[in-house]
């Protein structure tokens, strides 16, 4: 598939998971966070204070109302950038950069592409080729961070 169609399929994939100030878009991104934190909990570990949040503590929370945002905005704009091949992994290695901090394992930078496509799949009819769509990016987005953290001398 073309980088063209890959981002094509990937944007229509996110037409039910949009981003903005809203209340249905502000909650798009809340549920990101209650489905991993329901589905997922292992990963709660990288959210310090929240370890032991349940799915309805997500929803009264300001700051995963805001960090879904910030999320949703994230794929976003990977779907956006990814026929620029290098301004997409620019972006990649930017994220690695702000999230070295919180020791995350190598392997959660590929794995995250398989929670968000079980979230999309909550929000709506998501084909087989939009879940190829968000794998093959998601390789490429994780190659590039997988690559970026060798060269910082970090785990890989």
């Amino acid at each position: 598939m073309s980088r063209a169609d890959t981002a094509k399929l990937c944007k229509q994939s996110l037409e039910n998971a949009k981003i903005g100030t809203g209340p249905a878009e502000l909650q798009n991104g809340k549920d990101f966070y209650k489905f991993m934190f329901g589905n997922f909990p292992d990963l709660r570990v990288y959210f310090k204070g929240a370890e032991k949040f349940t799915p309805d503590d997500v929803q009264k929370s300001e700051r995963f109302e805001k960090q879904g945002q910030r999320l949703l905005l994230a794929c976003h704009i990977l779907a956006d950038l990814y026929e620029d091949s290098m301004t997409f992994k620019a972006y990649a290695r930017e994220t690695v950069n702000r999230h070295c901090q919180f020791k995350m394992d190598p392997a959660l930078w590929n794995a995250f592409f398989a929670v968000f496509v079980a979230y999309l799949e909550t929000k709506g009819i998501i084909s087989d080729a939009m879940k190829k769509a968000w794998t093959d990016l998601g390789k490429v987005f994780s190659d590039e961070c997988l690559d970026h953290l060798k060269n910082l001398g970090l785990p890989h």
